[in-house]
């Protein structure tokens, strides 16, 4: 029987919140939970109104992860979600949606570069650098420099013949 809580968040619904659980949203939308241990939730959400879809992975503390997915009708935020224990997950309905083959990162973090991860933390701004802004730190051959690697060249190529 499905229902708007997740399972295990009431003790009189005598069900537990495992892997397999999914839940769907009335506008398609569909969570899988992939692995519940150590009071954390793995989970994925799909966005069924994308093509392809998107496939968002993240995790929660297990207490919060049920009382964020869980339907309550007073709370003017609350999403209901339909969640089913007992059913397989609708596989088929997101293959042949187009997901694209291939690994799936843990978490959206992990998609980021370092860069990426720390300028987010800090609300940094980035811009594109310019070409010429740091040529003058670069390596560069003098014209001393090149007649010396020149002089080399020709003493090389006399060797050889």
């Amino acid at each position: 029987m499905s229902t708007n809580d997740v399972p295990g968040h009431k003790a009189c619904n005598y069900d537990e919140l495992c892997m397999g659980c999914w839940a769907e949203h009335e506008d398609g939308s569909l969570i899988f939970v992939q692995s519940t241990e150590s009071g954390q939730v793995v989970y994925s959400v799909f966005d069924m109104s994308k093509k392809p879809p998107m496939e968002y992975r993240d995790r929660m503390r297990e207490s919060g992860f049920k009382k964020h997915f869980s339907w309550d009708p007073d709370d003017k935020v609350s999403l209901k979600w339909t969640w089913h224990d007992k059913t397989p997950f609708p596989w088929n309905k997101v293959i042949e949606s187009g997901l694209p083959d291939g690994v799936r990162h843990a978490c959206a973090q992990h998609l980021l570069t370092a860069a990426e991860q720390v300028a987010q933390s800090r609300d940094m701004i980035g811009e594109p650098v310019p070409e010429n802004k740091y040529t003058h730190l670069g390596e560069r051959l003098t014209k001393a420099g090149k007649a010396i690697l020149k002089g080399i060249q020709v003493a090389v190529s006399e060797l050889e013949t």
